[in-house]
């Protein structure tokens, strides 16, 4: 590992190489400055050893610890959505780590990784979270395949952990007329409308701003995702590449929208330049951005006192996505508007609704066998 120091000014520099970029070329690195060149040395030395000490000047006997974490940095973060980064941080660091983190990569085996899911079940764990665990080990493991650092992936031998299947539970058309009455003039109205209308989820519509709404055409687009990393609020893209859609409002949506607006624009006049800064369809009054926390606590205590069923705010979307198609909405279209990576997923999700439509297929299929005989 090279690297130099550099007098600028009457003030030491340093200078050093951190890796390589796609294209194989040295990457340098600039820091300063200090009083002496005695300081700056001292420094370099540092960053030299904390470099070489790196995941690629061991990957041959890494740990799977030092595996996870350089996978995390060199891979997720630049390709992959806060959420789900953060997930993924979750997984390894309080799930798989402290299990199988000592274990060299090079050595991991299928064994390991079944006793793996074993404990974690055993804690309890559930069949879901363990799959996401499972899932999360593949994909690494995939990229140390793919890099050369191992010959095969071991979590391909092992057999993947049951999903709790969730039926997912949705409110009746008097229910929502109620949650909506209770909902009006609260911070949380607008978020709860838009998963009832039109299917969002709950990041889509905490992160939705005024530029994707088209008021003249009724047209609501889907760019972004709200994240929110240790309360520090981010936007990112949406979950996948179906995610990005444009719906159509209705008009309930629609005037409930240009009321906020105004309500909005009032605040941005009393408040001055600073309200609003990420310019949120859904915001607080004081125009800071709704966190999860905040939409679930008050979400909570707003089914209590409307005395509704205890549901999540992502059923709200399975509530939307139930009354098209109890009213005949083809799943093809519910599964676009929803935004669904394959239409396989709302047959799944929703396969309770799908038995209920058959009722009137066995009627029309009944009808046409008597005509028969």
């Amino acid at each position: 590992m090279r690297g130099t120091v550099t007098k600028k000014r009457d003030r030491w520099y340093i200078c050093y190489y951190v890796g390589k970029d796609s294209s194989g070329k040295w990457k340098q690195k600039w820091e300063g400055s200090w009083g002496t060149k005695r300081e700056a040395e001292k420094v370099l030395r540092s960053r030299i050893a904390e470099l070489e000490d790196t995941f690629e000047r061991k990957a041959d006997n890494s740990t799977m610890e030092v595996f996870l974490l350089h996978w995390l940095e060199t891979y997720c973060k630049p390709r992959l959505a806060a959420n789900t980064i953060r997930g993924y941080e979750v997984n390894i660091k309080k799930h798989i780590v402290p299990h199988i983190g000592a274990i060299a990569l090079n050595r991991l085996q299928p064994r390991d990784i079944q006793k793996l899911y074993a404990d974690l079940t055993a804690a309890g764990l559930s069949g879901t979270s363990v799959r996401y665990v499972h899932n999360n080990l593949h994909r690494a493991l995939g990229y140390a395949v793919k890099t050369l650092l191992i010959p095969r992936n071991p979590a391909d031998y092992v057999e993947a952990p049951k999903v709790d299947r969730y039926e997912a539970a949705a409110l009746t058309p008097d229910q929502v007329i109620v949650l909506l009455r209770a909902a009006a003039g609260q911070e949380i109205q607008l978020p709860i409308l838009l998963a009832v209308s039109l299917g969002l989820r709950r990041g889509e519509a905490l992160g939705l701003q005024w530029e994707d709404i088209d008021m003249e055409a009724k047209a609501v687009t889907i760019r972004h995702s709200a994240c929110f990393t240790k309360e520090i609020f981010s936007l990112s893209s949406p979950k996948t590449k179906n995610s990005r859609r444009t719906l159509l409002m209705p008009d309930m949506l629609h005037a409930a929208l240009e009321a906020n607006l105004a309500k909005q624009q009032d605040a941005a006049r009393f408040i001055g330049p600073g309200y609003n800064p990420y310019h949120l369809v859904c915001c607080r009054s004081d125009g800071s951005p709704i966190s999860p926390n905040v939409l679930q606590h008050r979400f909570k205590k707003l089914l209590e006192d409307a005395a509704l069923p205890p549901i999540r705010f992502h059923d709200l979307r399975h509530t939307n996505a139930t009354l098209m198609l109890r009213n005949a909405i083809p799943a093809k279209i519910v599964s676009s508007m929803l935004g669904h990576s394959s239409i396989g997923i709302t047959m799944d999700t929703y396969s309770h609704v799908m038995t209920e439509m058959q009722e009137g297929a066995v009627g029309v299929m009944d009808k046409l066998l008597k005509d028969i005989c």
